[in-house]
């Protein structure tokens, strides 16, 4: 743990890009070096004007340097998410001890464009709430296998990869989605919800949160997070008031996200405020036995 923390740490990977940027530098001194001297005497021998030269030689080291980068340095990433659909549905039930609790059904939907060759679509999820019980995550889509790690890594997240059951080419779209049910029986859930687009460019974004007419929250905010620095938490950086979408179904109040083009570095999603009567309910909740079973996670982030 702590040697990848000292990893992911801020000097560590300024290190890593001052190396990369050496081993740039060294070679577009070499390459420098090495068409002076040819160009030199090719000059000399055939009369060339020294402007010629210098131009060619331009062009030359241009393009070596950014053949370099193209090789071994640039990483982009295995695909992009054209459209990201997140959804929550938040309703109340009763545990076996007769106290009431709330049930989160979770879905992610999206639809992704692989940049090269890819067999697995990554997903990760957090969540805030606990309970004793883990609830298996699915895939929304039969024709593909959920690989699920299962546990939550230091970060708190929980990774997953869906399968697709064969290589999809470059350029090649595909839909993956998966679908999680969790109760947060012995610690309540932090009343928010937010994707990210896991620092991928994304063209459409959705968030949906859908509560029972009467279990609604008393307000509820638009918010916008964001990391300060690479590996930090999100902080909270905007929230406007929203009001339950128009079209919501009857007996649901559903609150409404959706973006265009989303800043790649940030999470969107819903903040919401419990009634009296339910913050009471929740607040004299048992408290989290500490047993080796219990499960914690937060709210999906995306990509996270």
């Amino acid at each position: 743990m702590g040697l990848r923390r000292l990893l992911d740490s801020t000097p560590a990977r300024l290190a890593g890009q001052g190396s990369d940027l050496l081993q740039l530098v060294v070679l577009a001194g070499t390459a420098l070096a090495a068409l002076s001297g040819v160009g030199t005497t090719w000059a000399v021998a055939l009369h060339v004007p020294p402007a010629t030269l210098v131009g060619v030689a331009a062009f030359l080291l241009a393009g070596s340097v950014l053949t370099y980068y193209v090789r071994c340095v640039y990483r982009p990433p295995d695909f992009l998410i054209e459209e990201l659909d997140g959804s929550l549905v938040v309703t109340r039930v009763k545990g076996a001890d007769g106290r009431s609790h709330h049930r989160y059904a979770y879905t992610r939907q999206q639809r992704v464009r692989a940049t090269r060759q890819i067999r697995l679509v990554g997903i990760r999820s957090h969540w805030s709430g606990q309970n004793r019980t883990v609830e298996e995550a699915t895939s929304l889509f039969p024709e593909h296998r959920l690989l699920d790690g299962a546990v939550a890594e230091e970060d708190g997240r929980v990774y997953r990869w869906l399968y697709l059951l064969g290589p999809l080419a470059r350029g090649r779209r595909v839909s993956v989605g998966i679908r999680q049910v969790f109760e947060d029986a012995y610690a309540p859930m932090k009343p928010y919800y937010r994707e990210s687009c896991e620092e991928r460019p994304v063209g459409k974004l959705s968030v949906r949160v859908q509560f029972d007419h009467a279990d609604a929250p008393a307000e509820a905010w638009h918010v916008v997070w964001r990391r300060t620095r690479s590996g930090s938490s999100r902080q909270e950086v905007a929230r406007t008031r929203c009001r339950p979408s128009a079209d919501q179904a009857a007996g649901r109040v559903v609150y409404a996200l959706t973006l265009r083009r989303p800043d790649p570095e940030c999470a969107y999603g819903i903040w919401w405020r419990w009634s009296e009567e339910t913050s009471r309910r929740l607040a004299s909740a048992p408290a989290r036995p500490a047993r080796d079973e219990d499960v914690s996670r937060t709210l999906p982030r995306g990509r996270r």
